[in-house]
């Protein structure tokens, strides 16, 4: 569903269905997949924000620097020469992962009086119904794979904001697809949440 709506690319793999699901996500894959998730790929392509981050290769350049610019994404702190790095190919957690999504949600963990932090990210989305503690359980147990991200981020579309409506509501006005897409793609997924 989500290739379908252009929120999900395959990895260009020969084999099996070329999404490579079984594979250990890497935090740059977790950026460009809540970019397009919240339907800002184009938008971050485009931008001319600056990378503040040494360590990113050329073709995510547009991605982590609107990532930064935008506030969704820190990076991993200093390198020994004071640099700000971002460690692409770090494998991401469920922890992060799910810190993206709850800050596309309105949910800050940072300021006066956070709403979560990293490392209760998972925990806070049960409590606040984006999550079912079914797949809490699922995320405790299993390594952080692809299909894990496909996962959290189909099922993250009709998460509740914190100031009301959906995700999926941003996404449409941020650029993705119309409300009629996502409805006509939605109908065909009979896969039922943990």
């Amino acid at each position: 569903a989500l290739y379908a709506l252009g929120l999900f690319q395959g990895s260009g793999t020969a084999y099996g269905s070329g999404y490579d699901l079984e594979v250990a996500s890497t935090r740059i894959m977790g950026v460009v997949m809540f970019l397009r998730l919240i339907g800002e790929e184009q938008a971050a392509l485009a931008s001319t924000a600056v990378n503040p981050f040494v360590d990113t290769p050329a073709w995510c350049d547009r991605y982590v620097a609107y990532a930064y610019a935008k506030g969704y994404t820190n990076g991993i702190g200093t390198n020994a020469a004071g640099q700000l790095c971002f460690a692409p190919d770090r494998k991401i957690s469920a922890e992060e992962y799910m810190t993206l999504i709850l800050r596309a949600l309105g949910y800050t963990d940072s300021g006066a009086a956070p709403d979560f932090t990293w490392d209760t990210a998972i925990s806070k989305s049960v409590a606040w119904g984006i999550l079912t503690s079914g797949e809490q359980a699922m995320l405790a147990q299993s390594e952080f794979l692809r299909a894990q991200i496909v996962y959290l981020s189909y099922f993250s579309l009709n998460a509740p904001m914190k100031s009301g409506g959906v995700l999926l509501e941003r996404t449409v006005s941020s650029g993705g697809p119309s409300r009629s897409q996502f409805e006509q793609v939605m109908a065909g997924v009979t896969v039922s949440r943990l």
